[in-house]
């Protein structure tokens, strides 16, 4: 009976049109969510795999329909999930962003595990489905597909980068979406890496890790450059900026042993020399997830979580213009 109640409630709150939505017990962090959210929201199904998105409304819409900020999260495209939303480091920038009015959304894709078959090009097309799905069902949720910021960290921040310069036709997926296609207003990077063909640009003194540690996840565990170099190029946004691709905003660490510095002056200086927007900030004394190394991080964590927001907010204001 208490299931039921709760089921009932949902609709209620919700709207019929969340029916497919599921029924849980609320997380932490929707505790925490000032506005309503509806959680494992299935945007598209690979074989048995069903893949969600949770989407998390402002209390007070300062804009109608809302604009939105589509985060992909990281985890070397082989962990992570949806739930990096709730993390200290991410959580304040969705709600600076939610009081702006901005719907938040955390989106899942599949991941480069051993055994599964995925690779990259799987991820970037399902976070591609996302963006779909959200355009399919803009008036559900009243959201404006015109103005969608793109967001992600690390391996997230690649895809972000992909989301806004990449051709989504490229990346065609699920049959019921792929005529929803999405060109993002703009793109926001934290340490994601623009380029898979220069295996120098992983290269660093700061770590011993191999450089070339992430081809597997592009061509199949037995891949290498020589054997597919096409789909290095493919998975790297370096190839695929132009000068008219949305505005972005690229954030690196210079002591980032993880995703070395070298990849986002790679990206700017090509976005220098074809005119395109992009935007870098190099933050001091930070490593990956902006960890201290070498002192505190300059700008620091806070400063860089409402520099984040503003890039996002400032261009939907220039989209309005």
């Amino acid at each position: 009976m208490k299931q039921l109640f709760i089921w009932m409630l949902t609709l209620i709150i919700g709207g019929s049109c969340f029916a497919e939505d599921a029924v849980r017990q609320k997380s932490k962090t929707e505790n925490e969510w000032s506005g309503k959210s509806f959680r494992d929201v299935t945007y598209k199904q690979v074989g048995k795999r069903k893949l969600g998105m949770d989407i998390y409304l402002p209390t007070d819409r300062k804009f109608a329909p809302s604009p939105v900020i589509y985060y992909v999260h990281g985890g070397g495209w082989a962990a992570g999930s949806k739930r990096n939303f709730a993390k200290p480091l991410m959580l304040p920038v969705f709600r600076q962003l939610a009081d702006s009015g901005f719907v938040c959304v955390s989106v899942d894709y599949r991941l480069c595990r051993k055994g599964t078959g995925v690779q990259m090009r799987d991820c970037v097309t399902d976070a591609m489905d996302g963006l779909r799905f959200l355009n399919k069902h803009h008036q559900q949720y009243v959201i404006d597909p015109d103005r969608i910021v793109v967001f992600g960290d690390s391996a997230g921040g690649q895809l972000a980068q992909m989301l806004t310069c990449a051709s989504p036709a490229k990346f065609p997926g699920d049959q019921e979406l792929v005529s929803f296609d999405v060109q993002p207003l703009a793109g926001i990077s934290w340490y994601g890496p623009s380029d898979f063909t220069d295996v120098n640009l992983f290269k660093t003194d700061l770590s011993d890790k191999n450089p070339d540690r992430f081809g597997a996840r592009i061509v199949g565990t037995n891949g290498s450059d020589a054997k597919n170099p096409q789909a290095f190029e493919e998975m790297s946004p370096y190839f695929w900026i132009k000068k008219d691709s949305p505005p972005m905003l690229v954030l690196q660490g210079d002591t980032d042993a993880t995703i070395p510095l070298p990849h986002a002056i790679h990206l700017k200086e090509k976005a220098d020399r074809i005119g395109a927007d992009v935007e870098m900030l190099v933050v001091k004394n930070a490593g990956h997830n902006w960890r201290k190394a070498g002192g505190d991080p300059v700008p620091g964590v806070e400063e860089i979580q409402r520099m984040t927001a503003d890039y996002a907010m400032q261009q939907v204001a220039n989209s309005k213009r």
